[in-house]
């Protein structure tokens, strides 16, 4: 059964299927060195784009996420983000006269990005080893954001609390998800719950307003994927939370939890 509420089954069937060729030639261009060097990262980057986005269409369109399908389609994404990485890829930079700013810490959409993937692996239980090398990025990257962080450590409890945040300027990713960050230290369930539900209800797609992603689904070139939530099926999976409340809100993945 279809789990989107705003497309149909033949919409992520297309989709899906576009989706899926365009990505097999893109890795068949690049195994077969038909890409112009100065190109290939940029190729690299729309694939692995078009593989969070067909991950999360397969979610849409009710595929079991359990399966060795999505997991080969998963760990695939991750080789090729690790394998491609270059330093400070998806950082903020900016300029103050002559001079190039690199922050340690993301943009918007790599923030999203990396937080969908963390997120996802988590939900489907993938093998963490696999998900270390995307934790090794994140490291690497030197950004520090207790979300981040938050995924990262039940996956690895060695890994240290963030006493600060590396952000600087640009407080975007806060002002548009701070309550979760709230929730995840939460230690009274029931209100973390209670503000994971205000969260999905009144701030989870507000926070797309100026972003491309707002809206999406209208977009003529019919590239929406779905607006899941899939960092609240996170927190509810890692802090043991009750999401009867909030289970049916249409932007939270309740069939994450269900293996």
């Amino acid at each position: 059964m279809v789990r989107d509420t705003i497309k149909d089954k033949s919409y992520f069937d297309d989709f899906i299927l576009k989706k899926n060729e365009l990505i097999n030639k893109n890795i068949n261009k690049y195994k077969n060195d038909l890409i112009k060097k100065d190109r290939i990262q940029s190729v690299i980057n729309f694939t692995i784009g078009l593989y969070k986005n067909m991950l999360i269409a397969k979610y849409s369109r009710g595929d079991n996420m359990f399966s060795n399908s999505i997991a080969n389609d998963y760990n695939r994404t991750i080789d090729l983000i690790y394998d491609n990485w270059e330093e400070n890829q998806g950082k903020f930079i900016y300029s103050e006269g002559k001079e190039t700013i690199i922050l340690n810490q993301y943009t918007l959409s790599m923030y999203l990005s990396t937080t969908e993937f963390l997120s996802l692996g988590i939900l489907i239980n993938e093998d963490n080893e696999k998900l270390k090398k995307l934790m090794d990025i994140i490291i690497k990257d030197n950004v520090k954001d207790s979300l981040l962080n938050f995924l990262m450590q039940y996956l690895d409890n060695n890994i240290p609390d963030v006493t600060k945040e590396s952000y600087k300027k640009f407080f975007h990713i806060n002002e548009r998800l701070g309550r979760l960050k709230t929730i995840i230290k939460e230690t009274d369930k029931n209100i973390a719950e209670k503000e994971l539900k205000y969260f999905l209800e009144n701030e989870w797609y507000a926070s797309f307003k100026g972003t491309p992603l707002y809206d999406l689904h209208n977009n003529r070139h019919n590239i929406y994927a779905g607006y899941w939530c899939f960092v609240a099926a996170a927190i509810v999976k890692i802090k043991s939370l009750d999401d009867s409340s909030f289970r049916d809100n249409k932007y939270y993945p309740k069939d994450m939890l269900n293996n």
